[in-house]
């Protein structure tokens, strides 16, 4: 926990953000102490355990980039997914959305700040019990599409490692192209054949409102993109 706290802290000095930053951070590492403490005095980790120590990266995170866009000038607000109504089932460490889910983020993002930049929390909810779990894997991607498509966005976007989809994996073929457009159905089908840019189920919400999903590179904004639609 000292080591994350220096991190953490460290990057927040770093960047020069308010030190209210830093009093969030540290309650919610106050929060993981506890938590894990209590697994060594129980000597287990069970999956419900497990899916709340997890969590802790993704909402200190959310905390710090909401502070350093408020620092550029970009007004922001950090939220847990769990505030904006994301409920999921009790299968921790692979919960699924519940269908509730759409119309509690719709009449919660409806009456934000439109002027406010939503920073939220990927692949975690919490069930009908107020429990923490987690989506399992491309969970980060369902966030932004079940979120995107409860909110009627005009299209949702998921910055990934390459350009887009690509012709073929570019670690192993080097003259693989991106792709500009695919259909949700191709885009399914690559994602079962073993493409990793997106998986499928992260699709389904997007394909349900007919929501344009664009696959951005982050460490190359500047290419186009792939755009996934119906």
């Amino acid at each position: 926990v000292e080591a994350l706290r220096t991190m953490h802290i460290n990057t927040i000095n770093t960047l020069e953000l308010s030190p209210v930053t830093a009093v969030q951070i540290d309650e919610l590492l106050a929060e993981l102490a506890k938590l894990l403490e209590g697994i060594k005095y129980i000597g287990e980790l069970t999956p419900r355990t497990k899916d709340a120590l997890v969590s802790f990266g993704e909402r200190m995170s959310v905390r710090i980039v909401a502070a350093t866009l408020n620092k550029m000038g970009v007004p922001a607000q950090a939220f847990d997914s769990w505030t904006l109504g994301m409920r999921t089932t009790s299968e921790f460490g692979n919960a699924e959305v519940k269908e509730e889910t759409y119309a509690n983020v719709k009449s919660i993002t409806s009456k934000l700040d439109g002027l406010i930049v939503p920073v939220i929390t990927g692949f975690i909810g919490k069930d009908d019990q107020g429990r923490i779990t987690t989506m399992g894997r491309g969970g980060s991607d369902l966030t932004a599409t079940v979120i995107g498509s409860a909110a009627g966005v005009d299209e949702i976007q998921v910055w990934k490692d390459v350009d887009g989809i690509m012709t073929a994996d570019p670690r192993l073929v080097k003259t693989a192209q991106p792709v500009n457009e695919v259909t949700y159905d191709e885009a399914a089908e690559l994602a079962y054949f073993g493409a990793e840019v997106l998986h499928p189920i992260s699709m389904q919400p997007a394909i349900k409102s007919k929501i344009p999903v664009r696959v951005k590179n982050s460490y190359n904004p500047s290419a186009v993109g792939t755009t996934i639609t119906a």
